[in-house]
């Protein structure tokens, strides 16, 4: 049994001498103890010089005891391999008077005791100890063993949850319970906000023992005590540094939102003020008028509520109850979006409420909704963004630059750009090209303008936010003598300046890629005409919109309107319809239009086989058309003599082959007598069209 030293050094001596040495070269793996002060603690155990190797199998010769009591000991590793080892004492003295340990180790990782599955006495007191997980793992600590961790800043997880898992296994545990300070508000707390609004900041807690150090891992639950407020977490657990945070929405009503912040029964509490924010009471008038939505909206008569889209201010305005559309420019497609009914939600007549961004409102009822929120733009600036061309867009800010319409001229892209602005004031859409013009109204926000730009540009807008309200109840909905004028709506009689349509192709054809199609909107009275393409469903649905402030006259009383389709295959066509506007139709400047059909338009005309054939009595002759015509079916016996003529009609060119569509004759001649039993032809003659088949009657 050659020592390390004997092998490493004395052989090589004596080799190097020329001497011949026979020995068995047997070296069992070293053992690495970093620690200087276990390792020779570990050297007095095994009977070794200072400095002599230590190999895993010497320690696994430590099998019943070692006391490293007040070594200085801070870093357990190499004790890994001491796998035999009974009884462990790193702990100091403990005085019981003062409830302490007197212990000069420092020992903060177990990592190395989690394999020693033959202990059980473990005397830890007194060291640095906050995790315990390694004698959880430590599967050989068990009923009757026992560990003594007083005196250690155990993490919260260790108190809770490890030591119960070792007792759980009959561990008899000594250890120093800990108690978490009251939690100290470190920051966010006085903070201002605005009702229906998360604060700026989050506010954190700060939770420590009693001896000031920060204490990981423990649940800090979060509530809400007065107020109706909103947190983003009611729990969580501290970090590393003892903190835990959530972040607090205010309610939409109350000033003072107090939350609760607890850990382990121990409580602290804080409150914030929310202010009310910009109120600003929207009134939209019944009939139709220009509207803007002046704020960001966070709370809708009281309710937290964001309105961002057309469907949110839809819905907001009492959705189908008191609203007939929501309509809006698309100045890059240069056409009208009409939002009607909740399916519109998702398409493109549901825009997203920019800054800027105009509507014309279609209602039933008037409306007022109360908006609290924060003012548009960014730092008390804004932007309107013109395209050439129409232009439908309201004011974001209020710009001390602008008070009545016709100041809008004094800002840069606008004069010089814009000959004329269109707004709705007195019942009517009015012009305003100049100061002093008939609607040079005023501007009291909430108002948008039609605007025709002869050059894209971009208007900086600098200001405050807009508003109406100062606190107190809500403005009656009146004229008010401050302001000059609120929205009135453009009553609607025999004649509307704005005319929504909406429809439904259905779609009949079987296995043709259909494509999408144009519809066309001709009003026969007045000869305006107008287009849009439909999306590409099984159920196209179409959405147009006529839009006449100049002559307010989109559609009136009587009007003929012919509805036609055409279809981006030349083999699919959809039969047009005429509709007469109607009061109703005026009234609400909406007509909701019967269902198109589309259906299959074949690429030669041809004549089909009857059926049934044989038949008795009666029979079918399908046929396709290729192009409109005049369709005659002619029938005639074995000696070619005429027996029926049926006079179809002029048809356009489809496919005309089920029973509701197919030429039906009922096997009686031009006397309206049944014919005998046998052959007969049939002639089909559809303009130059001509073609002959036989049919069989058996009785």
């Amino acid at each position: 049994p050659l020592s390390y030293s004997a092998i490493k050094a004395d052989i090589p001596a004596l080799q190097s001498r020329g001497v011949t040495v026979e020995f068995d070269n047997v070296i069992t793996e070293l053992v690495n103890i970093p620690d200087a002060n276990l390792r020779t603690v570990i050297e007095t155990a095994l009977g070794k010089a200072e400095g002599d190797p230590i190999t895993a199998s010497e320690m696994a010769t430590l099998s019943l005891h070692i006391n490293m009591q007040n070594a200085d000991i801070s870093d357990l590793t190499g004790l890994e391999h001491a796998n035999n080892m009974v009884s462990m004492l790193l702990g100091g003295e403990y005085v019981e008077a003062e409830a302490r340990y007197i212990n000069s180790n420092s020992v903060s990782d177990l990592s190395p005791l989690a394999g020693l599955t033959n202990l059980i006495y473990l005397n830890l007191g007194g060291n640095t100890i906050a995790d315990l997980s390694p004698l959880v793992a430590n599967a050989g600590l068990g009923e009757g063993d026992f560990v003594d961790v007083r005196g250690n800043p155990l993490s919260y997880q260790s108190i809770y949850t490890h030591i119960p898992a070792l007792q759980s296994r009959g561990v008899t545990v000594e250890f120093t319970p800990r108690t978490p300070a009251l939690p100290l508000l470190i920051s966010g707390d006085n903070q201002q906000g605005t009702r229906g609004a998360a604060l700026e900041r989050p506010f954190v807690v700060e939770v420590r023992d009693r001896t000031g150090t920060p204490f990981a891992g423990v649940p800090v639950v979060f509530t809400v005590a007065e107020g109706d407020g909103t947190l983003s977490l009611t729990s969580s657990m501290t970090d590393a540094d003892g903190r835990s945070e959530s972040t607090l929405t205010l309610g939409p009503l109350a000033t003072t939102n107090t939350v609760d912040v607890s850990v382990e029964g121990v409580s602290e509490t804080v409150s914030f003020t929310a202010n009310a924010g910009i109120e600003f009471d929207l009134a939209v008038p019944a009939g139709i008028s220009l509207i803007h939505v002046p704020l960001k909206a966070t709370v809708v008569d009281g309710i937290i509520k964001t309105i961002e889209s057309i469907s949110d201010l839809y819905d907001a305005l009492g959705g189908a109850d008191t609203v007939n559309f929501l309509i809006t420019y698309d100045s890059q497609a240069q056409g009208w979006l009409s939002y009607f009914v909740p399916a519109d939600k998702g398409t493109p007549a549901d825009a997203t409420l920019t800054d800027d961004i105009g509507i014309i409102a279609g209602m039933k009822a008037p409306v007022s909704i109360r908006l609290s929120g924060e003012a548009l733009g960014t730092n008390g600036t804004s932007t309107i963004t013109l395209n050439q061309g129409l232009n439908l867009v309201g004011l974001p800010l209020r710009d001390s630059r602008i008070t009545r319409v016709s100041d809008l001229f004094v800002l840069d892209g606008i004069g010089g750009n814009v000959p004329v602005i269109i707004l709705t004031d007195g019942g009517e859409f009015k012009a305003v090209g100049r100061t002093g013009d008939p609607g040079d109204i005023p501007i009291t926000g909430g108002q948008s303008f039609i605007l025709t730009a002869l050059l894209a540009a971009t208007v900086v807008i600098s200001g405050d936010g807009w508003y109406n309200v100062s606190g107190g109840a809500a403005a009656p909905l009146v004229r008010n003598a401050d302001l000059h004028s609120l929205l009135t709506g453009t009553e609607v009689t025999d004649t509307t300046p704005v005319l929504a349509l909406r429809g439904s192709i259905i779609n009949e054809t079987v296995g043709l890629n259909k494509g999408a199609f144009r519809v066309i909107v001709k009003n026969l009275s007045d000869g305006k005409i107008i287009t849009g393409m439909t999306r590409d469903t099984e159920e196209t649905n179409y959405q147009l919109t006529i839009v006449d402030v100049e002559t307010e006259r989109a559609a009136q009383i009587e009007d003929i309107l012919e509805i036609s389709v055409r279809s981006t295959s030349p083999l699919i066509g959809v039969q047009p319809l005429r509709h007469t506007v109607t009061a109703e139709d005026v009234k609400r400047s909406l007509i909701q239009l019967p269902n198109l059909v589309a259906y299959e338009i074949p690429a030669e005309t041809e004549l089909l086989a009857n059926y049934p054939n044989p038949f008795n009595p009666e029979t079918w002759i399908p046929y396709r058309l290729a192009e409109d015509a005049f369709v005659t079916l002619t029938i005639y016996d074995l000696s070619g003599r005429i027996v029926r003529t049926l006079d179809v009609g002029h048809r356009i060119a489809a496919v005309y082959e089920n029973r509701s569509k197919a030429i039906y004759w009922d096997g009686r001649n031009g006397l309206g007598e049944q014919v005998a039993s046998g052959v007969y032809f049939y002639t089909l003659t559809a303009g130059d069209f001509s073609a002959t088949r036989r049919m069989l009657i058996l009785k």
